[in-house]
């Protein structure tokens, strides 16, 4: 099977998504040097849940939003971030079954589902083994202090508000915090057992004046093995 590459960036110039070929070219940059935080590689074709779906149920379970997918795909993906968070990201996503991508409106996501497989309960992977990472575009500019950044991140994800944050120093200009804990969750099984849950947030600049990026990368249960942010 041939592989199909594409390099999906956020477009903040004109405040939309783009699609631009991918020739292992650097990733695009902010003024201040910040790389424009989610560049996707779509590769093969691999076994998959109804992508939109798995996209707008990680978002609603572990995020606490409601989102709308413009379009979206499961595919082997690989994810582009900043310094701080790629690493461990593309070792998080190397080890799950699946992997998903969307755009959304204002947005970008990649989710990640299952260890080494899915199980066929959407509910069980998300909660014992997956991995989001969702970028939005909002409008206003860059806060001007950690806790104003905190607050913003906080209203945008509801639902890891209540998670005990600690700043993390951030490559460029913004605010990027992050925290460990445990929830409790599914196992493959249906079993409830208490689950690892590992959160990098951040606000940066964005390409195009007067707007911010947004974004969370969280991982639970087996996935957060392989996260060293």
């Amino acid at each position: 099977m041939y592989t199909i590459r594409l390099t999906i960036i956020i477009a903040l110039l004109i405040g939309t998504m783009a699609l631009v070929g991918c020739g292992g070219q650097q990733p695009p940059r902010t003024p201040s040097g910040t790389p424009v935080p989610v560049t996707v590689e779509v590769g093969d074709k691999v076994s998959e849940y109804d992508a939109s779906e798995a996209i707008r149920s990680y978002a609603g379970s572990v995020l606490g939003i409601n989102v709308t997918v413009k379009s979206a795909g499961g595919q082997a993906v690989t994810i582009t971030l900043p310094s701080e968070a790629q690493e461990s990201v593309d070792a998080a996503a190397t080890l799950a079954g699946a992997t998903y991508y969307g755009i959304l409106e204002d947005a970008m996501a990649s989710v990640s589902l299952g260890d080494g497989e899915i199980s066929g309960d959407m509910t069980a992977d998300i909660e014992s083994a997956s991995l989001g990472v969702f970028v939005l575009t909002q409008q206003g500019a860059l806060p001007a202090s950690a806790d104003e950044a905190l607050s913003r991140i906080k209203s945008t994800f509801p639902g890891i508000a209540n998670l005990d944050y600690v700043a993390k120093p951030q490559e460029g200009k913004g605010y990027s915090f992050q925290t460990t804990t445990t929830t409790q969750g599914l196992d493959a099984s249906g079993k409830v057992v208490a689950v690892a849950q590992s959160v990098l947030v951040s606000v940066t600049p964005a390409l195009r004046q007067g707007r911010v990026l947004v974004w969370a990368v969280v991982a639970n249960g087996t996935l957060t093995k392989a996260l060293t942010f």
